[in-house]
């Protein structure tokens, strides 16, 4: 079996191509992957903040949708603030990002994340990375460590907040009913232009 066929199977996470941008550090020598307590001290403002906001936003949308119809214009002003507080949380997030660090992800979900890089990086390398979804309002940092060959990798998760875990798998679900709706519109619209 493959090297990455095995590596799917051991992934327990579902996964969804999506190009989204990241930013990746090597370790230097000498660097450390920071145990949960370090880790928490060590992400920027920025995340925690962000990821806080999407769990009152969780929070809010699951009291909203307990909320009777007749509630509609207190659900669109809430909705409406919380897209302005996305906003104001994009432009601060867009401060950590480096463009000299940059990449594209090709997929992601909860267990880590490929990626193309014309730098070429090794087998087992360790790296920080700052991962960017500005659009699901998640932005992620933690350490990974990479796998691939030739400008493909995989970077799988090795320290990163069980919080933002789940704020990846949710925003990979997400995507994926997105995109399963797009498709299904686009074949409803093929079906419509068959017919005499």
């Amino acid at each position: 079996m493959a090297q990455q066929e095995q590596r799917m199977m051991a992934d327990p996470y579902f996964s969804i191509d999506y190009q989204a941008q990241v930013n990746l550090i090597p370790l230097t020598d000498g660097e450390t992957v920071p145990d949960a307590d370090s880790l928490e001290a060590e992400i920027p403002a920025p995340f925690k903040l962000i990821s806080e906001v999407t769990r009152i936003d969780t929070n809010n949308a699951r009291l909203l949708r307990n909320l009777d119809e007749h509630a509609n214009e207190l659900v669109e002003i809430i909705n409406q603030q919380s897209r302005k507080i996305d906003l104001v949380l994009s432009y601060v997030l867009a401060g950590q990002d480096n463009p000299d660090q940059r990449h594209q992800t090709l997929s992601l979900g909860g267990g880590g994340f490929t990626f193309a890089s014309s730098q070429p990086l090794a087998e087992g390398d360790r790296v920080r990375f700052k991962l960017f979804l500005p659009e699901l309002s998640v932005a992620v940092y933690g350490y990974g460590e990479v796998h691939g060959e030739t400008e493909h990798y995989r970077c799988d998760f090795i320290a990163l907040r069980e919080q933002d875990r789940d704020a990846l798998i949710r925003a990979s679900l997400q995507l994926q009913a997105k995109q399963l709706k797009a498709r299904a519109e686009r074949r409803a619209q093929q079906d419509d232009a068959s017919r005499p």
